[in-house]
């Protein structure tokens, strides 16, 4: 069985036992029968039949627990892999987050739960095509995999890959390129090297500086189903071979810098910058420079403050929010961390 269902299966047991361990009133038989049937239907692949008794227990979860408790939780997140299943991802991600939220605040930012949802919630927004939201979850579904398995796990690798497929459409193609390196660097390493995944990666670096017409493979067949906290092997999985970019038959140069005749952005000074968000518009980007302002003021220190930065890259402008300057890694790296203590998404860059 797949290690996604087996989680799936235990969540129900796993109910029942906080409700022993914590000596509140058992759940109604109504509930256990919903959720018990849902359950049985996803194991066997019927997602559509399983909806509406997920559905039907959620709402009888939220009348016996309560919306913010972590037995409703479960099964909001059960829901919302059903719903990810079929499709649905617009129905999914509002399940996800609700879910991600009750999980962090019953058992911490770094508990297992909160990694899976974590996952499952990036592949949401990759699917939905919204690699602004998923490029952050991604950095941290790499952290806790390796955080548990260690640096050169094949899972790492995996991981490495997905964020770097982030990273390259919103822009930032160095951080892709590091990122794929890595993950080629890991499966070449292992015993048996994966020669698709290799090939994968090596086609995402040849393609970084390639003329191409299409954004490539989805990354469905590469995202990790096994997270901390599950048991399972690591899936094996023969994922589609991408197609091979298109080169155009002239070769055009593309300069490497573009020189406006009146310029309106002042390059930053070089050094280390911390990224905390990037939009397509300035009106999104000011928009939350003014939210985070007032939210993390005490964590941006000498810095001041966010700023907006524009970067004309081959994907498009990208308006950037960042402090800066920082003159060498470790500061930057100390600012973000701290940042991510307080649940706010961030990467350490250098200028450009």
């Amino acid at each position: 069985m797949h290690s996604c269902f087996r989680a799936l299966a235990g969540l129900l047991a796993y109910v029942l036992v906080l409700a022993v361990a914590g000596q509140v009133k058992a759940q109604s038989e109504d509930l256990t029968r919903n959720y018990q049937r849902g359950s049985s239907l996803f194991e066997a692949g019927m997602y559509k039949a399983s909806t509406p008794y997920f559905v039907k227990a959620l709402e009888l979860a939220e009348t016996e627990y309560g919306r913010d408790s972590s037995r409703t939780a479960f099964i909001l997140k059960n829901l919302a892999t059903v719903y990810s299943k079929q499709g649905k991802f617009e129905e999914a991600e509002p399940l996800y987050l609700r879910a991600m939220r009750v999980f962090e605040e019953a058992f911490g930012p770094d508990h297992g739960l909160v990694a899976e949802v974590t996952n499952e919630l990036s592949i949401v927004y990759v699917e939905r095509k919204r690699f602004i939201e998923a490029e952050p979850l991604l950095g941290r579904v790499l952290e806790n995999l390796e955080r548990s398995f260690g640096a050169n796990d094949s899972r790492v690798a995996v991981a490495a890959y997905n964020y770097g497929y982030a990273s390259e459409f919103v822009g930032d193609s160095n951080k892709a390129r590091s990122l794929y390196a890595r993950a080629l660097q890991i499966w070449q390493s292992q015993r048996v090297p994966d020669d698709a995944r290799i090939q994968a990666a090596q086609e995402r670096l040849a393609g970084l500086s390639r003329v191409r017409e299409s954004k490539g493979p989805s990354l469905a067949p590469y995202l990790p189903k096994v997270l901390p906290g599950q048991d399972a092997e690591a899936p094996q999985v023969t994922p589609a071979k991408p197609p091979s970019p298109r080169v155009a038959k002239a070769p055009v140069a593309t300069p490497s810098v573009r020189v406006a005749k009146a310029p309106v952005v002042t390059p930053p000074p070089l050094g280390w910058r911390v990224q905390l968000a990037s939009f397509r518009s300035r009106a999104a980007a000011e928009k939350e420079r003014k939210r985070l302002q007032e939210k993390l003021a005490s964590s941006f220190g000498a810095t001041g403050g966010l700023k907006i930065a524009e970067a004309v890259l081959s994907k498009g402008t990208f308006f950037r929010l960042i402090l800066t300057p920082f003159e060498d890694r470790a500061a930057a790296a100390a600012v973000c961390r701290d940042l991510k203590e307080k649940s706010q998404p961030c990467i350490v860059a250098r200028q450009n």
